[in-house]
């Protein structure tokens, strides 16, 4: 093991330890951070400025403003009086209805951040409604995002397939091919369960009081903030953000960035007149910037230094080695989850899912189990604001430190895991 790697495992060390101390704002421990990554030279110049410039940052910053102007707008003000209604003033009842709504959308879009940005105004203007605080459903609500994420073959879930089966054919393993329904079925025990989890215990674990500061999806102004819009600005902002989402269900296939249609769609938030003055600067996520920003210097540095290899070397031994099928795929979700929770999840599962391909071609197994498997981990990766953007989003949203996250997280992740190995071991078994 080099020193850079020894120095880049420490200052990630460091850096969580401080997410967890709770002593300073994440954003400050974030940027502190990636400045040691880079006095160190874990990263350089060019990775340091290009974290700032990240797509999926300025997705999640641009529907920021947009979800900001959407918000004050009397159209989600009378939804959640009738959303409300229909539900008879109860919380629950009320977090299940978006809940589904949100999850409908993620196997459309494949960006959690979208899918977030786009529910999370609604429900929290019904938790506002009938006095409940947004911290009791804005991370329930992204962990069900981010388990059902392209599961249901409607969408987005193609894209994991076909990525899959072309590094099949670069390996050589020609006797597999996957399909949608394979994915479907293998993380269907493990969402279900999940799901179920969120809507009844989860819901009543979340703290109903927020730890910090709720500042996200929320237009701080005062009595401007609570003054109607004018007639024009009104349907303005009825017209920019709906066309806003609804250009993100089709990003693929119109061929414009997601990234691109937040940006116009926040620019004619502030064009319009929907979005003026102080409320454009409130509605910009700064602690949210940093932290993400943070997140994408440390998964850089440990991928720049070689940590990130070594660990996948590991798990491909220490899968080899073990001779029984639950062990292997516990091994392959244990090692993949940690990681994802330092790096980000999607990256994470794209730089092991070559590692494990070669190893058990090698093993002579069949290969779908085990791909399977990295995502089901992947995307359990809800305990830190390292492992995807739209962690950071949610605490933002729900007022929630890292602490209170982590807690939270604890008994979907080992729902996650318990289901996926055992199911993936009893379809595909290894030995």
């Amino acid at each position: 093991m080099s020193t850079q790697i020894v120095i880049c495992l420490i200052i990630s060390l460091l850096t969580v330890i401080g997410y967890l101390s709770n002593r300073f704002p994440m954003g400050v421990i974030a940027l502190t951070s990636l400045c040691a990554f880079y006095l160190t030279g874990c990263i350089d110049t060019v990775d340091a400025m290009s974290y700032f410039g990240n797509q999926n940052l300025w997705l999640c910053v641009c529907m920021f403003v947009c979800s900001a102007g959407f918000t004050k707008t009397q159209f989600v003000k009378n939804m959640a009086k009738k959303v409300n209604k229909m539900a008879k003033g109860s919380a629950r009842k009320i977090f299940f209805g978006y809940m589904i709504l949100g999850v409908v959308l993620c196997q459309f879009i494949g960006q959690a951040v979208a899918e977030f940005a786009i529910v999370a105004p609604l429900l929290g203007a019904s938790m506002d409604e009938i006095g409940v605080k947004r911290s009791k459903v804005m991370y329930p609500l992204v962990v069900a995002l981010l388990a059902t994420m392209s599961w249901l073959p409607m969408g987005a879930a193609y894209a994991f397939v076909m990525q899959v089966n072309s590094l099949f054919e670069t390996f050589g393993i020609n006797n597999y091919s996957m399909t949608v329904i394979n994915d479907m079925v293998l993380r269907a025990p493990g969402i279900i369960m999940m799901l179920i989890y969120v809507v009844t215990v989860g819901f009543n674990l979340a703290p109903d009081e927020p730890s910090t500061m709720i500042v996200t999806m929320k237009v701080k102004g005062g009595e401007e903030e609570e003054r109607k819009l004018p007639p024009f600005q009104e349907k303005c902002g009825y017209v920019v953000f709906f066309a806003t989402c609804a250009a993100l269900l089709v990003s693929g296939k119109i061929g414009i960035e997601p990234w691109l249609i937040s940006l116009i769609g926040a620019i004619l938030m502030v064009v319009t007149g929907v979005m003026k003055g102080k409320q454009i600067n409130d509605a910009l996520p700064v602690p949210y910037f940093a932290v993400f920003a943070g997140a994408l210097s440390m998964g850089g540095a440990l991928t720049n230094t070689g940590a990130a290899d070594l660990i996948g070397t590991m798990i491909a031994n220490m899968a080899a080695s073990v001779n029984n099928t639950i062990g292997v795929y516990f091994i392959i979700f244990l090692v993949t989850f940690l990681m994802t929770q330092f790096m980000l999840n999607g990256a994470i599962m794209w730089s092991l899912m070559p590692v494990i391909l070669a190893t058990v071609k090698v093993m002579g197994i069949n290969p779908i189990g085990a791909a399977v498997m990295i995502h089901i981990a992947a995307t359990s990766a809800y305990s830190t604001p390292m492992s995807c953007p739209a962690i950071p989003l949610a605490m933002e949203a729900g007022g929630y430190d890292f602490k209170s996250v982590f807690k939270q997280s604890i008994i979907p992740s080992t729902i996650m895991c318990v289901c996926g190995v055992l199911w993936v071991s009893f379809m595909y078994p290894i030995f």
